[in-house]
């Protein structure tokens, strides 16, 4: 499934905010990287793990997401149907194809490819930097990890510029690739833990104007103080 960036990026920040031993106070909103840690020394880039033909929906999804179902051009409904997702009367996501057979690995592998030559052109560079990639397996799609995680190393071992930590959103599991420790550990997504990272991104993503340099412990607690 895919999800608007901006979306994307609160959500991943979120999750390592909450469940990542290693975090630490706070997420800045960036660009190239989207989020500057300053305490931790991390610049941290988001993204998903799209094909180029994904880009399509993926632009579609920047330029329509919020808009009710009748604000929707008419060949959007012609060429995505019963995948066009709606939240609360508004366009959220469009599903992964049924009759396609997603090939997960390979999605991964690319935008990894494309990520790292980014971080080698045009990322600011901090001493640590990370990439946080969204899988979005479907129920029942068990994603080689530890495959991906020779691959990235592989990959990487030439560069000037590495990847310390590659996050796998696998949805009901992160896995946190370690290339400081060269260690590959999951992190289990407690029982809700999914709704409640939703809730509070898909919230927080409409709090503030998101500019360069905003906090995102100072939106979650405005959010909090509003709640």
């Amino acid at each position: 499934m895919a999800y608007e960036k901006l979306l994307n990026e609160i959500y991943a920040a979120l999750s390592l905010k909450y469940l990542w031993p290693e975090y630490q106070p706070c997420f800045i909103k960036s660009e190239s990287p989207d989020w500057i840690n300053h305490r931790m020394d991390l610049g941290l880039e988001v993204s998903q793990a799209l094909l180029p033909e994904d880009g399509q929906e993926e632009s579609f999804i920047e330029q329509y997401l919020g808009c009710l179902k009748e604000e929707l051009p008419v060949q959007a409904f012609a060429r995505y149907g019963e995948r066009l997702h709606f939240y609360n009367g508004r366009f959220w996501a469009v599903l992964p194809d049924s009759r396609v057979e997603q090939d997960y690995i390979s999605k991964a592998k690319y935008r990894f490819d494309r990520k790292l030559e980014k971080l080698n052109s045009n990322y600011q560079h901090k001493k640590y930097n990370g990439l946080y990639l969204f899988l979005h397996p479907t129920e029942g799609n068990d994603i080689d990890a530890g495959q991906l995680f020779e691959y990235m190393r592989y990959r990487q071992q030439e560069q000037k510029y590495r990847f310390d930590w590659v996050f796998l959103n696998c949805v009901k599991t992160i896995y946190v690739c370690d290339y400081i420790k060269n260690t590959i550990e999951p992190i289990i997504l407690p029982r809700n833990a999914e709704n409640f990272l939703n809730a509070e991104a898909e919230y927080i993503r409409y709090c503030g104007a998101w500019e360069n340099g905003t906090s995102l412990d100072d939106v979650a607690v405005k959010y909090a103080v509003e709640k």
